[in-house]
């Protein structure tokens, strides 16, 4: 994926080739640590990977629709289909783990949702990037929640299954807090860009008057 979207980059010059392997050799250099801490094994990671992967697909799908080139929609629709498959596999490894270590799961899950961070966070202008990306409807909070998130909790029928332990009960709780808060913040970035967006067509207007 990474080869054929550096490729069409580089064939189209969309970037400068030799900017972009200098931000990929600095990235690779650091390298990635998982989100959750040190303190991880495969729970979390199959769970990381279940939500970085859908994560990806909603991404990859939408830079496709907005980027004006039936070339890179197509490209971009058939990497994010990929995708999709990658995330059904590890989504289907955490449900099993939900189903025959609940607590245990959840405790991983829960981790990897509030810690949640893209495998890209440590790239070179990753932060503005990502706010671009928001604020033109690529991938912002709300998706996040209610086009990753959501689904896959619904999927694993976290809140509505009833196998988990005090402890599991209790971590669960605090998933509902953390979700009723990302909901929130989803609702006050979207008020905040509305305004951002509005200001900008004032302006662009009142240039072309």
């Amino acid at each position: 994926h990474g080869i054929v979207m550096r490729d069409y980059l580089v064939v189209t010059r969309g970037v400068d080739p030799v900017a972009l392997e200098e931000a990929r050799m600095i990235h690779m250099t650091n390298g990635f640590a998982s989100p959750a801490g040190s303190q991880t094994g495969l729970l979390h990671s199959v769970a990381y990977v279940t939500f970085q992967e859908l994560a990806t697909r909603v991404s990859h799908r939408n830079t496709g629709k907005v980027c004006d080139d039936p070339i890179a929609d197509r490209m971009l629709q058939r990497i994010a289909a990929d995708e999709n498959l990658h995330m059904i596999f590890y989504r289907n490894i955490t449900g099993a783990a939900m189903d025959i270590a609940p607590d245990q799961t959840l405790d991983a899950v829960s981790d990897i949702v509030t810690n949640f961070v893209m495998p890209g966070a440590g790239m070179p202008n990753f932060r503005r990037n990502g706010v671009l990306m928001a604020k033109h409807g690529i991938y912002d909070l709300r998706q996040h929640l209610e086009d990753v998130v959501w689904p896959v909790l619904r999927k694993w029928q976290v809140f509505e299954r009833n196998d988990f332990t005090a402890r599991g009960e209790n971590k669960r709780e605090e998933l509902a807090a953390f979700l009723e808060d990302l909901e929130r913040q989803a609702t006050k970035f979207e008020e905040m860009r509305d305004r951002s967006l509005a200001r900008e067509r004032a302006k662009a207007e009142a240039r072309a008057s």
